[in-house]
């Protein structure tokens, strides 16, 4: 196999082949997400191997996407789209239900630059976001309890977080029930920050309004899950990287790596296994 003998890999292959690739330098992920990778050092190796990821890469993709999902619930979109197909018209029925980003408060978790890109496209919608990083920082929120005061004072809460041990489960029942009545649920981070079972029962008591979910615990979502079916999420089934010229994009930040590589320079991107991001 071309990966037992190589130095460098470019391209998320399974991480069991890489364990037997004693050569291996580096590795340079095509994607943010870097989760089957983090053991790679684990095992005894003469040298450790640099992982490298895309973070940042989609920031502009994932913001639109957010926006996206917010502007269609917020607008009724999914309800008019089906009531076209039928050639129902359900105006009445619709406009009490129509929201506005306007005056709005955004809890964005997460500190990385798909939250500061929604946080310029949000703004221009006249909304105000506040931001919770887990690492104390300038301008953010910081611990639990400013998390949870914020958390009750949000109508749009936007998970950005990566999937880390410390992220896993992080939005639970008793942290989505201290959101304020009515509230928003955007999940653009992981599927494994988010208690599925515990949002959809908020949504179905009305406590939340909606939820508007990239990603979710299981990809692709078994059939057998409520969200298909529940009225008030939309489900954007993780496409909301996907950018025009995006491969062509990748093998540039790949060459641009390489460079440094061949070069004995830095790399960016460099994955940092304790943190897992």
């Amino acid at each position: 196999m071309a990966v037992a003998a190589a130095d460098v890999v470019f391209g998320n292959v399974p991480a069991a082949w890489l364990a037997g690739a004693p050569r291996l330098r580096w590795v340079q992920l095509d994607s943010a997400g870097v989760d089957a990778y983090l053991g790679l050092n684990h095992a005894p190796r003469s040298a450790p191997v640099v992982l490298t990821n895309l973070a940042g890469f989609y920031d502009r993709a994932v913001a639109e996407a957010a926006l996206a999902g917010i502007l269609a619930f917020y607008r009724q979109l999914p309800r008019l789209l089906t009531a076209q197909a039928e050639s129902r018209w359900v105006k009445t029925e619709i406009e009490p239900l129509v929201r506005s980003l306007d005056g709005n408060s955004v809890l964005v978790l997460g500190t990385g630059s798909i939250g500061r890109r929604l946080e310029r496209l949000l703004t221009a919608f006249d909304a105000s976001c506040r931001f919770f990083s887990r690492t104390a920082r300038p301008g953010t929120l910081s611990s639990v309890a400013e998390l949870e005061t914020a958390l009750s004072e949000a109508d749009l809460l936007i998970n950005t977080l990566p999937h880390t041990p410390a992220t896993i489960g992080f939005l639970h029942r008793a942290r989505l029930a201290r959101l304020k009545r009515g509230a928003v649920v955007v999940n653009v981070g992981r599927g494994s920050a988010l208690d599925e079972a515990a949002l959809v029962e908020l949504l179905d008591v009305d406590h939340l309004a909606g939820a508007i979910l990239d990603v979710t615990a299981l990809e692709p979502l078994p059939i057998e899950s409520p969200l298909w079916r529940h009225p008030r999420v939309i489900l954007m089934q993780h496409t909301g990287g996907r950018f025009p010229g995006e491969i062509e994009r990748k093998i540039d930040v790949f060459l641009e790596n390489f460079a440094r590589f061949t070069a004995g320079r830095p790399l960016q991107n460099i994955v940092a296994a304790d943190r897992g991001y």
